[in-house]
């Protein structure tokens, strides 16, 4: 006896209707890993949580990585003998080879996959933390940029797989949230805490720099032993074919509406990176202190993280882009504009209020526009518009750093303000805010998971109908008037049940 079986559920008929029944639907209804609408059975399955704990592994290396220098410029200059100017250019570097490395990263998803990528990632940061380490021992400048330029690349490779990662081990439902938890910048917490902790003073730094090159190492071991993909697809149109690498290109270069995500994404992740490396010099112009600008540094870290979790739950429960891209986008210049007016002698509490809130406005955009720009490129790989998504932000960054960086007054009041950095940043919020009103993308990926569902759908119903003979329906029809409640009646082998 063979039992008609449609997306792993039984076949009924209740009252000449189609009905659909499974034993455990109860118990599905209740897993939020489980979609459970119509369409073949699509699931989170609990091993893509621990590959996603592998990443943010990963992540956390990488950021170590990127910000060891940057919290104790002082010991790095006295001990490596430079100025500070150069110890800068150990950031800038950074940016470079992620713009660089950003061209490639698309190519190197879809190439390698998932996993093979995540593990050049790993690679890349050990190698850099490495060298590094070794140039302590030497005092050698030359391969201290050697190893900072090849570490560097973990950063646009662990990161911008982003979208894809998700894709590729989340269902619709965890999607923005796996995407949030890789985004977040765990790491830098770290890097803020541990490296001026374990590193006083300037002859501490090459025990640092090996503690740095064994973390990168620990956290890299999770990764060799994860799965490349999850046993079944979490999604119907994750085996589909995508354009290729040149051609999803053109086709994102005819795409009005991602370019204007590309520019919310670049000013917002811009801002984030230019004014926090200058925040410092901002507000010491007005007493504030080195220390006082690292606890309100720490409080704006914290509160990003919060951003970009709420945003990532909030997306996966509502499924409504656009509406917080064009919400969110005012708030980010409503603080911008409020910190060329609360800036001033004794509003530390002022300042701490509004820098909280406009980090995590910042933070809740990023999965946001991350995610808008997978749909509404769609079918272009998650890859290759998250790529280019990210390389925008970093670009953005560079420029924002080195144009505020020249509007300091010496000669203002106080001297040494940067004022018109903050008037800048405001009017780039400006521009932020109108590309979020003007966008008028669609969520196309959805829209594409929507039509395959009921193709599906209809494919099973024409396949019901045809194991099922014609001659035989008059007997299922007239089921309520024989009381036949619960029997079971055989047809070309198909078990089919009447309820009442």
């Amino acid at each position: 006896m063979q039992n008609l079986n449609i997306y792993g559920k039984t076949r009924a008929l209740h009252d000449g209707d189609e009905y659909l029944h499974s034993d455990d639907d109860d118990a599905s209804s209740n897993d939020p890993s489980i979609n459970t609408r119509d369409g073949p059975e699509l699931r989170t399955y609990p091993r893509a949580w621990l590959v996603l704990f592998a990443l943010i592994l990963l992540r956390a290396a990488a950021a170590l990585f990127q910000f060891t220098f940057s919290v104790v410029p002082n010991q790095t200059s006295q001990f490596y003998s430079i100025d500070l100017t150069v110890v800068n250019w150990l950031a800038t570097i950074q940016t470079l080879v992620y713009i660089i490395f950003s061209f490639f990263t698309g190519w190197i998803y879809e190439r390698f996959g998932v996993k093979k990528s995540l593990i050049l990632a790993g690679l890349l940061c050990v190698t850099g933390s490495l060298l590094r380490f070794i140039s302590s021992k030497i005092k050698s400048v030359v391969l201290l940029f050697v190893g900072q330029a090849i570490g560097s690349g973990a950063l646009p490779v662990s990161l911008n797989i982003m979208t894809k990662f998700a894709a590729t081990w989340f269902t619709e439902r965890w999607r923005a949230t796996a995407g949030m938890l890789v985004a977040s910048n765990y790491g830098a917490i770290m890097s803020m805490f541990m490296v001026p902790a374990i590193t006083t003073l300037p002859e501490q730094l090459p025990m640092t720099l090996l503690i740095i090159t064994i973390i990168s190492g620990a956290f890299l071991v999770p990764t060799l032993f994860t799965p490349s993909k999850p046993p079944e697809p979490p999604s119907l149109i994750d085996d589909e074919v995508r354009p290729s690498l040149r051609h999803g290109i053109k086709l994102l270069a005819k795409n009005f509406n991602f370019w204007l995500l590309f520019i919310v994404h670049g000013i917002n992740i811009g801002l984030s990176i230019g004014f926090g490396a200058v925040f410092a010099e901002v507000i010491a112009p007005y007493g504030y202190t080195a220390e006082q600008a690292g606890r309100l540094n720490a409080f704006g870290f914290f509160s990003g993280i919060v951003g970009s979790t709420v945003s990532g739950l909030v997306l996966d429960k509502t499924k409504q882009h656009t509406l917080f891209l064009k919400m969110f986008a005012p708030m980010i210049l409503l603080c911008d504009v409020g910190f060329i007016f609360i800036i001033r002698t004794n509003a530390y509490a002022a300042i701490q209020f509004v820098l909280v809130m406009d980090q995590f406005f910042l933070s809740f955009m990023v999965p946001v526009v991350i995610e808008l720009g997978s749909e509404t490129s769609y079918p272009v790989a998650e890859g290759t518009s998250s790529s280019i998504l990210w390389q925008g932000g970093q670009l953005f960054g560079f420029v924002i750093i080195n144009c505020m960086d020249q509007t300091r007054e010496a000669d203002g009041e106080p001297p040494n303000n940067m004022r018109n950095a903050l008037v800048v940043q405001a009017g780039l919020s400006g521009v932020l805010c109108f590309c979020a009103f003007l966008f008028r993308g669609k969520m196309m990926r959805t829209k594409a998971i929507a039509h395959k569902r009921e193709e599906q759908k209809e494919k099973a119903e024409e396949e019901f109908m045809r194991m099922c003979p014609t001659e035989r329906q008059p007997l299922f029809s007239d089921a309520k008037e024989h009381d036949i409640a619960d029997k079971n009646y055989e047809a070309e082998g198909i078990t089919v049940r009447i309820r009442e």
